[in-house]
């Protein structure tokens, strides 16, 4: 969702200043998407990795992962980097914008 004050305090600042703080505000979308997916990746080791597990004399536990969890856990790790990465990006080039 638009954060409209942010966006209308915008309009008053200098062009350049101006340009950078709009593109930043484009960023809201994929910091959300991306805080989301991480909830999940959360939610999914969560599922996976409980702390009901027996230890050995080490402190080592031995876990079973099914083939779908695993793959739901791969997905949404490779997910997650790449939406990191790609918000790094976006952010490196708004700062630019203006120039």
């Amino acid at each position: 969702m638009p954060n409209i004050p942010a966006q209308a305090a915008a309009e008053g600042l200098p062009n350049r200043d101006a340009a950078i703080a709009k593109a930043m505000l484009r960023l809201e979308a994929q910091i959300n998407d991306l805080a989301s997916m991480s909830q999940i990746m959360a939610d999914l080791l969560n599922d996976v990795l409980h702390d009901d597990q027996t230890r050995d004399e080490h402190g080592y536990v031995r876990m079973r992962v099914s083939v779908d969890d695993m793959s739901n856990i791969t997905f949404a790790w490779h997910n997650v980097a790449s939406r990191a990465g790609g918000l790094k990006n976006a952010f490196y080039a708004a700062s630019n914008e203006g120039k």
